[in-house]
């Protein structure tokens, strides 16, 4: 992005393997402007510009330059506080606000449900099996005349004490008991789920997740990706190892003795940042073209001409010494 060429790329992959002690990326003092693009334009707020240890943007502040547009919001309405999101999150951007609980809470707890009960007298025998079982039953025994031989009691049945677990359903010998459970509002834990926009990258995998679609994500980048592993080194992984979203992987070995799959990689959370194409230390493995990118604000002519370099095709090139 850089419109002086004052950044320059190290060796990526040996840097991230630990077999190279040198800097990732390089600014050269005498070609930088310190207009502040390539801060502005770094998806993972990586690069700090400041003036006597204040940080600023001029060219935000004097000239106007478009920014990255982040999208990226959990609905609290849809949102069940699960982990799912925390837990497949590359970039650790979730922050969930949840009080921890004990073993006996249970999200089930704050389920909001109706319970919808009937006994079939006529097969109702009051054996009290369903009462032995369940505190939500009860038979009140009377002593049995000649005249009532049959009707020894009744049952009663108290539905604050029941979560239409069906237990009783399922034990009644003959049959009697039907019971049925209406979800009035599903199960919640209490707290928030938020995104964190200055550590999202975007790659989508809390959406991909989330089993209640509540978080909604839009990519900085869009793109498309190829990968011609015929071309790859034996036993080589720096593309994965350094792949900042795991959207790249390779296939787990399922049985002993079978050979790894070959590298893949899932485009859902691919938020083609480049930095595999830079890492790679084969030519012509990875195709890498970004077709847009997603900005806010007035897409001035110097910002055209640094995303027309955006969009140019990247692929490995292996660096001469």
């Amino acid at each position: 992005a850089c419109p002086e060429e004052a950044v320059s790329e190290g060796p990526l992959g040996a840097v991230n393997r630990g077999k190279a002690q040198t800097s990732k990326v390089d600014v050269d003092p005498k070609k930088c402007s310190y207009c502040g693009v390539c801060t502005i334009l770094c998806p993972f707020n990586a690069i700090k510009l400041s003036f006597d240890g204040v940080e600023k943007l001029p060219i935000l502040e004097q000239e106007g330059f478009p920014v990255l547009e982040k999208k990226a919001k959990i609905d609290a309405e849809k949102c069940t506080r699960c982990v799912l999101c925390e837990e497949v999150c590359p970039r650790d951007a979730i922050k969930r606000d949840v009080a921890d609980v004990d073993q006996g809470h249970k999200a089930a707890s704050t389920m909001q449900y109706t319970i919808d009960y009937k006994l079939d007298e006529e097969k109702c025998t009051l054996c009290g099996i369903c009462s032995e079982i369940c505190d939500a039953f009860k038979i009140d025994y009377k002593e049995p005349t000649p005249l009532t031989v049959k009707k020894i009691g009744k049952l009663a049945f108290d539905e604050k004490k029941c979560d239409a677990c069906k237990v009783c359903v399922e034990a009644c010998p003959e049959d009697a008991i039907a019971i049925e459970r209406k979800i009035v509002a599903e199960p919640k834990l209490s707290g928030t789920v938020e995104i964190n926009l200055d550590d999202c990258v975007t790659c989508t995998w809390c959406q991909v997740m989330c089993p209640k679609d509540a978080a909604k994500v839009e990519k900085v980048f869009e793109g498309e990706l190829e990968l011609d592993v015929s071309k790859c080194p034996a036993g080589c992984s720096t593309c994965v190892d350094i792949c900042p979203c795991n959207a790249l992987y390779l296939p787990a070995v399922e049985e002993a003795g079978h050979k790894p799959g070959k590298l893949a990689y899932n485009k859902d959370f691919c938020i083609f940042c480049g930095a595999c194409v830079n890492a790679c230390p084969a030519d012509g493995t990875i195709k890498m073209k970004r077709t847009k990118i997603n900005v806010t604000g007035e897409e001035t002519g110097l910002f055209k001409k640094v995303a027309a370099k955006l969009m140019t095709e990247k692929v490995p090139k292996i660096k001469e010494a």
